[in-house]
């Protein structure tokens, strides 16, 4: 798989490299995998990788640096790894919009418990208040039974 052309030749241990990875490979118009390749000829971007087409010397056409490829899939594997963790974080603030709904209608409802114990307590606060009331009345008549009935005695 190594062909030779006068701008470059195919790296296959790149390609090789590149299919292993979870980053989809670069294509060519032809909609083949674009060879990897370094620049042979003696100019200011020697030793530099691009991807070529696959058919040359019939070429579509197809080039771009392999620098620069990296860089823009670094950057896209980087935009899904955050969109991932984005979608992560909704999830969490959903499931916690959800326990602070039923934490609120926990409240609520106890709010409301406390709310009639008290009135229940308000309620048998005066009962007891009233019953303690007859027994003090009572047992002043009683009192003033003996004491008259003591004073009739005398």
């Amino acid at each position: 798989m190594a062909s030779q052309n006068s701008g470059g030749s195919v790296s296959a241990s790149g390609a090789r490299l590149r299919s292993r990875s979870s980053v989809p490979p670069v294509k060519c118009y032809h909609d083949d995998v674009a060879p990897i390749r370094t620049v042979r000829v003696n100019c200011p971007t020697q030793g530099r990788r691009f991807y070529g087409c696959s058919h040359y010397p019939r070429t579509c056409g197809a080039f771009k640096w392999a620098d620069k490829v990296d860089n823009v899939l670094d950057l896209q594997i980087l935009a899904i790894e955050k969109d991932t963790k984005i979608s992560e974080l909704e999830y969490e603030g959903d499931v916690l919009k959800g326990k602070v709904k039923k934490l609120k209608q926990s409240t609520t409802e106890l709010e409301n418990q406390v709310a009639e114990l008290a009135i229940e307590n308000t309620e048998k606060f005066h009962a007891m208040e009233t019953v303690k009331a007859d027994k003090k009345l009572c047992i002043m008549l009683f009192m003033s039974w003996v004491f008259f009935c003591f004073c009739d005695l005398v």
